[in-house]
């Protein structure tokens, strides 16, 4: 007899889902494993697979894309060669299916777990949805790539490496995209598709760092020329947390963990046409000053288009800082070659526990993008656990004698 189709539940307390659409014709020949048609349920849009053989028939009352849908609903048949449904031709259900039982053994459709829901119409190329909709998002033809999932199929990570491949696709009525631009479009999507990501996030009391900045200020620019900003300060407890924490400062290279000797950082500096991020090496061996003028140089020769590349700069971790731009908090993409970013939003008065006594103080909140291929969770938190603590004790990164002038 003919095998139901019924949209299945995606989780235990899943009593409808949203139809996104058929993978198959009407008429198709489906085989175990097919990939069928695309269910929306609670967290995620599913292709859901036949976990039997046959020839599909779409019931004349099949939802349509978009419709919402109950869990056990019956959508269609898969027809028996050897037993057709009596009364109706071979690739024709009948229009409705009442009193049938709603009986576990008949769901023959299992969900197999993909990507997030759809934004654009289901494609007939072997694909995930999330490959789908970045692959619309890009203008890239499907058709044209070649995928390395299960049996071909086409996957997210496979529609990346290609628009890094040819440079991105151009979207009719577009501005022409700056070399710059199509390079960090190329590097960005490499590194989060290759990449695997998490993120660890804290806020941290910057009360003391914030007023030790400003009555240094005037003594260092008379003394030394420069002007300390807490992106300086940033940099310094980076690169001392790097000193001690030698697991941090490595990065994923040839299938293994390659460790660097020095404390080289990066900072993510933005230009009209986008970023760049220039070195600063040995940052360990650096005093704060110090380090306010190489940060002075860099930017300032990105800026001007007079940075010149050096390949023995490389660096495990960069620098990506927000604050002025009155961001409170934000998650970074990892550069590509490296292990971990920065993110730090604006130093700003905000209701902070100290004890058991709430205060008003100056906090900035941190976000560090870790690859997991290097750090995992514990190690990677105690790196940035090091960094807030540098930051909240601010004098540990001056010479002693500007922090006993600062008073």
């Amino acid at each position: 007899m003919p095998i139901e189709i019924r949209i299945p539940r995606l989780g235990w307390s899943m009593d409808e889902g949203v139809f996104n659409g058929w993978l198959k014709k009407d008429g198709d020949t489906v085989k175990a494993g097919d990939p069928v048609f695309n269910l929306e349920g609670e967290k995620a849009a599913e292709d859901i697979e036949a976990t039997d053989g046959g020839t599909l028939s779409i019931s004349e009352n099949s939802p349509k894309p978009g419709e919402t849908v109950k869990v056990g609903r019956i959508i269609g048949l898969l027809l028996q060669e050897y037993e057709p449904c009596a009364g109706q031709p071979a690739n024709r259900p009948p229009a409705n299916t009442p009193g049938i039982a709603l009986d576990p053994s008949n769901i023959v459709l299992a969900p197999v777990r993909q990507d997030p829901p759809l934004d654009s119409p289901l494609s007939t190329v072997a694909s995930s949805p999330r490959a789908r909709r970045r692959a619309a998002s890009l203008g890239l033809d499907l058709s044209r790539l070649k995928g390395s999932g299960r049996a071909g199929r086409i996957i997210e990570s496979d529609v990346l490496k290609a628009a890094a491949r040819s440079g991105g696709a151009t979207v009719p009525g577009s501005e022409k995209v700056s070399k710059m631009r199509r390079a960090i479009a190329e590097r960005t999507a490499s590194s989060f598709a290759e990449i695997p990501h998490f993120y660890l996030r804290l806020e941290v009391d910057v009360t003391d760092l914030v007023r030790l900045r400003e009555d240094m200020v005037s003594a260092l620019e008379r003394e030394c020329g420069a002007r300390i900003t807490l992106t300086d300060f940033i940099l310094r407890a980076q690169a001392l947390a790097l000193r001690d924490f030698p697991a941090a400062n490595a990065v994923w290279r040839n299938d293994g963990v390659f460790t660097f000797s020095d404390s080289n950082v990066g900072l993510v500096v933005g230009t009209s046409e986008g970023l760049a991020i220039p070195i600063i090496r040995a940052a360990q061996h650096l005093s704060l000053v110090d380090i306010a003028g190489e940060r002075e140089r860099l930017v300032g020769a990105v800026r001007n288009g007079h940075l010149n590349t050096d390949p023995d700069a490389v660096a495990a971790t960069s620098l990506s800082n927000l604050g002025p731009a009155r961001v409170d908090e934000f998650s970074a993409i990892i550069a590509p070659c490296q292990s971990s970013m920065l993110a730090v939003g604006r130093a700003a008065p905000r209701p902070y526990v100290i004890g058991d006594r709430l205060e008003v103080r100056t906090t900035m909140r941190l976000c560090l993008s870790v690859d997991h291929r290097v750090l995992d969770g514990a190690p990677a938190a105690d790196f940035l656990a090091r960094i807030a603590g540098l930051l909240e004790n601010p004098r540990s990164l001056v010479p002693t004698r500007l922090a006993n002038r600062a008073g």
